[in-house]
């Protein structure tokens, strides 16, 4: 046995986040027998920080170019002076300017949000399977796939928006359908169904087959159920993206 087999061994977490991507069911066995997730979850975060590094410029180009004519058609602010107009545009653009510059150190918060949203979502499959399955287990297995499902996909989405340039995006949910994924298939769309496909790219769709063996192995829950559960979190993500790109554009 290598020196670096024998330190991932030592170390379960670690091995998970390898495994996950080389060799999944090893790391849900270990799961399955001990649902640690503290590294999994660090190197989530510092994956996704990287990568919405790398796309924050793109969203601040895409923020100043779409949403200063959303914010003038509003009703509330079109009858306004003009003087007042202007005045309330550009505070709420500085106000986005800073939310984007702050972006990347909410990654852990939303790993954890989102970890524990599945792993609800499991908990309920795994009554309706009849597993033998818990909730931390669950939200193990929802943090270490998402080293899959959010980090690495953040990560390749920085250079593919950086190669386009920030100044090819003109609105925000273009900067997030920049992924390859179903949004492809009908690039002029817009709106909820061009966020929503735009939501269903090759990692999120990686990490749904990924959960619904997951649940197979580390809960034991049955088949259909699991695969089902798993769709389900599919579509939500998606339609979330649908209504941050029909909301923001």
């Amino acid at each position: 046995m290598s020196k670096s087999e024998v330190s991932l061994g030592s170390r379960p977490g670690l091995s998970n986040v390898v495994d996950i991507v080389v060799a999944p069911n090893a790391a849900f066995d270990r799961l399955r027998q001990v649902p640690t997730w503290g590294w999994a979850f660090l190197i989530g975060s510092v994956l996704g920080i990287i990568g919405a590094i790398m796309v924050e410029p793109a969203m601040i180009h895409a923020m100043e170019t779409s949403l200063p004519a959303k914010l003038a058609a509003m009703p509330q602010i079109a009858k306004l002076p003009v003087d007042q107009q202007q005045s309330m545009i550009a505070t709420q653009l500085k106000v986005s300017h800073v939310f984007l510059q702050l972006l990347p150190l909410f990654v852990p918060v939303t790993l954890l949000i989102a970890g524990v949203l599945q792993a609800l979502v499991m908990t309920i499959a795994n009554a309706v399977g009849r597993g033998d399955g818990s909730f931390m287990k669950y939200f193990a297995l929802s943090i270490t796939v998402s080293v899959v499902g959010y980090g690495l996909a953040t990560l390749v989405l920085g250079p593919i928006v950086m190669l386009r340039g920030a100044s090819s995006f003109e609105q925000q949910s273009a900067v997030m359908g920049a992924m390859p994924g179903l949004g492809l298939l009908a690039p002029g769309v817009k709106g909820f169904l061009g966020g929503f496909l735009g939501g269903i790219t090759i990692f999120y769709l990686w990490a749904t087959v990924l959960l619904a063996l997951g649940m197979q192995r580390v809960g034991r829950i049955a088949p259909g159920v699991a695969w089902t559960a798993a769709i389900i979190m599919l579509l939500l993500t998606a339609a979330f993206a649908g209504w941050g790109a029909a909301f923001n554009g």
